[in-house]
C-alpha cells in the first residue's frame, strides 16, 4: 500500500491529476451519442479504462443492468486507489467522504427488502466504495427478511468505521410500531452526519472544504424532507423527528418553515432563507410532475457542480473531491446513455435525460 506523510496531498494529488486525464472527453460523449445502436455505443467505450470492466462482466450477457455493474466496478477500482494513499487524518477525511456510499447502500438495503425486491437486483444497485464491503453487504442482503436484515446490521455495525447498527437498534421500537422506513432512514442520516461531523473537527483548509461537501448534502437532504412533509397532518411528529442538524437552517427556522404547511408557502421560505435560488428554482417548475424528488434532483446538481470546482489548490484535498464528483458524473451519464441506446431512444432524447454534463461538455 502506498501512503502520503501525514499532512502531505502532493503525492496523492499528482496521482489523482492522472486519473483525472483519464475521465471521458466531449469527443467520446459525441461517438456515445452518435452511435446508432446500443452494440456500437458499448463498442465505443473498447478504447476506454471501462473496457476492462465490461469485459469482467460480458459473460453474463450485455445487458445494461450489467453494464450498470461494470461502471460502478469502475469507481469502486478508482476510488479504492485514493483510500490507498493516506494515513491519518487525510485518510479520515477520504473516508469522511466515501462514507456517503455507506448510508446509500445501507437504505437501497432496506427499501429493496421492504419493496421484496429480488436480491440479485438489490445487490446490483450497491457500490461497494466505503467502509462496507461487498461481502458484508451481501450477507446482509441474504438474510431472509426485512427484520433479520436489521438484525445482521446491528450486529455487524460494532466492527464498523461509523456503527449503523447503533442507530437503527434505538428507532427499531419505533418503526415496528409505526411501519414506516423514513423513520430507520432519518435515524441512519441523524446518525450518520453527526458522526460525520466529529470526525471533521479541527483540520484546517482541507477539514473545512470536506464540511462544505457534508453541509450541502445536509442542505440537500432538509429540503427534500420539508418539500416531501408539506401538507400532510403529522400525528404526534415533531420537529427533531426530521430535522437534521448541520447546514444552513437552524432547527428554529426549520420548525417555522415546516409549520407553513402549504407547498408554496415552504417553497418562498426555503428559497429566502437557503442559497440555492436557480436550483430551487429550478426544482419548484417540476414540483408537480415529479414532486420532492425535483429538489433531491436539482440539489444534487448543485451539490456536483459546486464539488467539480473545489480543486483549485493543486495541494490541498479539493483535488480529490473534484475527481470523485466528476467521476460520480460520468458513472451516472454513462448510465443513462447506455440505456437510452439500449430501448433505441433518439440522441435529443438522451441528452435530455443526461442528469449533468461535466466541464469538458456541454452543460445540458
Amino acid at each position: 500500500m502506498v501512503q502520503v506523510p501525514l499532512k502531505d496531498y502532493t503525492y496523492a494529488n499528482a496521482r489523482v491529476r492522472a486519473m483525472n486525464s483519464r475521465l471521458l472527453d466531449e469527443h467520446v460523449y459525441k461517438d456515445l451519442l452518435d452511435a446508432p445502436d446500443y452494440n456500437q455505443a458499448l463498442g465505443v467505450l473498447e478504447n476506454t479504462e471501462y473496457q476492462v470492466d465490461i469485459e469482467q462482466f460480458i459473460l453474463e450477457g450485455a445487458r445494461p443492468t450489467v453494464m450498470d455493474r461494470a461502471f460502478n466496478r469502475n469507481m469502486v477500482r478508482n476510488f479504492a486507489k485514493i483510500k490507498e494513499f493516506f494515513e491519518g487524518k487525510p485518510e479520515e477525511m477520504v473516508r469522511a467522504l466515501l462514507a456517503r456510499w455507506d448510508l446509500y447502500n445501507l437504505k437501497t438495503i432496506l427499501r429493496g427488502m421492504r419493496a421484496l425486491i429480488p436480491k440479485a437486483e438489490i445487490l446490483r444497485n450497491l457500490v461497494p466504495i466505503g467502509a462496507l464491503d461487498q461481502v458484508v453487504m451481501e450477507e446482509i442482503v441474504n438474510q431472509p427478511d426485512l427484520r433479520a436484515a436489521i438484525d445482521a446490521i446491528v450486529i455487524f455495525g460494532r466492527e464498523w468505521w461509523i456503527n449503523y447498527g447503533q442507530a437503527l437498534s434505538a428507532y427499531l421500537g419505533e418503526y415496528l410500531r409505526e411501519h414506516d422506513l423514513a423513520i430507520l432512514e432519518l435515524a441512519l442520516d441523524k446518525y450518520h452526519y453527526e458522526r460525520i461531523q466529529e470526525q471533521l473537527k479541527g483540520g484546517g483548509a482541507n477539514a473545512d472544504l470536506v464540511r462544505q461537501v457534508v453541509d450541502l448534502e445536509i442542505d440537500a437532504i432538509n429540503i427534500v424532507t420539508l418539500m416531501r412533509i408539506c401538507g400532510v397532518e403529522l400525528a404526534g411528529g415533531h420537529v427533531e423527528d426530521y430535522f437534521l442538524p448541520g447546514g444552513v437552517l437552524s432547527q428554529r427556522e426549520f420548525e417555522k418553515i415546516m409549520a407553513l404547511g402549504q407547498p408554496d408557502q415552504v417553497f418562498n421560505a426555503i428559497l429566502t432563507k437557503m442559497p440555492y435560488k436557480a436550483a430551487l428554482e429550478a426544482a419548484w417548475s417540476r414540483f408537480e410532475e415529479r414532486g420532492e424528488n425535483a429538489f433531491e434532483d436539482e440539489m444534487q446538481k448543485y451539490i456536483i457542480r459546486t464539488c467539480m470546482g473545489m480543486g483549485k489548490d493543486p495541494l490541498g484535498i479539493g483535488v480529490i473531491i473534484e475527481y470523485m464528483w466528476r467521476k460520480y458524473l460520468e458513472v451516472t451519464n454513462l448510465r443513462i446513455i447506455i440505456r437510452g441506446k439500449s430501448i433505441g431512444l433518439l440522441e435529443a432524447q438522451i441528452r435530455k435525460e443526461l442528469f449533468l454534463m461535466d466541464g469538458n461538455s456541454k452543460e445540458k
